[in-house]
């Protein structure tokens, strides 16, 4: 048994992450940590949600079952531990929607366009970082889901 909290007890007493929180919360996101197993959570912060206008948040959240919402939230976590150090070795990984994310490490530690802020904070189902901008899917994901 370890003491550490989990990634959702984490996540829900970290300040900066109050708005990912409540948007897992609602979303049933929070359900991916129910599999046993352990996660990489690049959790933005309250600014980085600041920066996604207001009409688009409104759209996600009054989703009816907000199955958009649980999508764009479940892009930002990767199956596995992944600490910092690792990204340099690994250039992208899948989320648990399938889609990629991209590492970079070139001057600043990068997921996509994203910058990240703090890193490596453990949790006992894994690891999170925080990062200064949503992670948005690939646009292609989205199209080829409206067309279905």
């Amino acid at each position: 048994m370890t003491d550490k909290p989990t990634l959702i007890e984490a996540i829900a007493k970290t300040d900066m992450f109050s708005i990912f929180s409540r948007l897992m919360g609602t979303s049933g996101a929070n359900e991916i940590f129910a599999t046993g197993k352990d996660f990489t959570v690049f959790a933005p912060t309250n600014d980085a949600f600041g920066k996604i206008p207001e009409k688009q948040m409104e759209k996600l959240t009054n989703e009816k079952n907000q199955a958009g919402l649980r999508k764009l939230l479940s892009y930002h976590i990767v199956p596995g531990r992944l600490f910092a150090p690792n990204f340099s070795g690994q250039r992208s990984s899948p989320t648990v929607t399938g889609e990629v994310v991209k590492f970079s490490d070139i001057g600043t530690l990068k997921i996509n366009n994203s910058n990240v802020q703090a890193r490596n904070h453990e949790a006992a189902n894994g690891v999170i970082h925080a990062i200064d901008t949503v992670l948005m899917p690939p646009v292609r994901s989205v199209a080829a889901s409206s067309v279905l």
